[in-house]
């Protein structure tokens, strides 16, 4: 497991989860499904724009300015720099999207994930919660969500979202990055802040 673990932590970073969860929700089998595809190509790449491509960006920059003294950013005060910069492009993206003549359901989505950002920011200053976990949980959230508000029948889908939050928690612990208790609160967290964001918006 420890040889497949960094691989597993690479393929669900919680950089890719927040397009990942818009592409699960344009492509639910709800109306949302029924958006032109030039359309939910364009709402997929402002996603990405804002919560991947440029947070990626950012940490190479930060590097070359001397804001943080390695590339993996590994002590917790240098984590908080670029998750201070993320979180404003995660906002701003949120802005944007607002703006944006789209249903509610993705405003909601959208916001969750920003609200989830902020909340793991702001506990990280004295906890470790586990970003990764957190980040599935949100997809987690999402998958219910959907299926309690639409009856949308993403059962599988939702057994592969549990699954692969066990085995990207289990990556982090093999890892030795995080305990198991900063993994389940991530996972509880995420999941709560999503699903409950997606019920009340």
């Amino acid at each position: 497991m420890k040889k497949a673990a960094p691989v597993i932590s690479a393929i669900f970073h919680p950089l890719v989860m927040p397009t990942l969860g818009l592409l699960l929700l344009l492509n639910s089998g709800t109306y949302f499904s029924l958006l032109d595809p030039a359309a939910k190509r364009a709402i997929l790449f402002v996603m990405a724009l804002g919560t991947l491509i440029f947070p990626v960006i950012m940490v190479p920059i930060l590097y070359y300015r001397n804001l943080v003294s390695n590339m993996e950013v590994i002590t917790r005060e240098e984590r908080l720099v670029p998750q201070v910069i993320i979180l404003i492009l995660y906002i701003v993206t949120f802005i944007y999207f607002v703006r944006l003549p789209l249903n509610r359901a993705i405003h909601a989505y959208v916001l969750s994930v920003d609200i989830t950002l902020f909340v793991l920011v702001v506990l990280n200053i004295r906890f470790r919660i586990s970003f990764h976990t957190a980040a599935l949980g949100g997809i987690t959230g999402l998958i219910i969500a959907l299926i309690y508000l639409y009856e949308t029948p993403l059962q599988l889908l939702l057994l592969l979202a549990i699954l692969t939050a066990g085995l990207t928690g289990t990556a982090q612990l093999s890892l030795g990055e995080k305990r198991s208790v900063e993994v389940y609160t991530g996972f509880i967290l995420g999941f709560g802040l999503v699903f409950g964001t997606l019920l009340v918006y």
